[in-house]
């Protein structure tokens, strides 16, 4: 997924070029962990809103057989976009440790 290796990579030549290292391969492997917590993050939390989107049209009656984009807005307009990413800390909290072991 773009965001998750995008993210990846942004940070990991970030750490790259501010500690001075040649090349990706001399990053040590605390910093690589760090841009796997970034990729852990950006995995979940770009695609956030589609996932509460699907889960209001799983859980919440008044959705039953509604357009997608309908829920979309209807989220928005009662609870702020906001809305969109209630529940979204703690994933993305359970996230940046598990990925960044996967960088290690």
């Amino acid at each position: 997924n773009v965001a998750w290796f995008g993210a990846y990579e942004l940070v990991l030549k970030g750490i790259q070029v501010a500690k001075g290292y040649d090349r990706k391969s001399d990053v040590p492997l605390g910093w690589s962990a760090l841009a796997g917590s970034a990729a852990g993050v950006s995995y979940w939390g770009v695609p956030f809103p589609a996932d509460t989107v699907k889960s209001k049209l799983q859980t919440d009656l008044r959705f039953a057989g509604k357009p997608v984009v309908e829920v979309f807005r209807t989220i928005v307009r009662e609870e702020g976009v906001s809305g969109l990413y209630r529940g979204a800390g703690i994933t993305c909290m359970r996230a940046a440790p598990a990925h960044a072991l996967l960088f290690v």
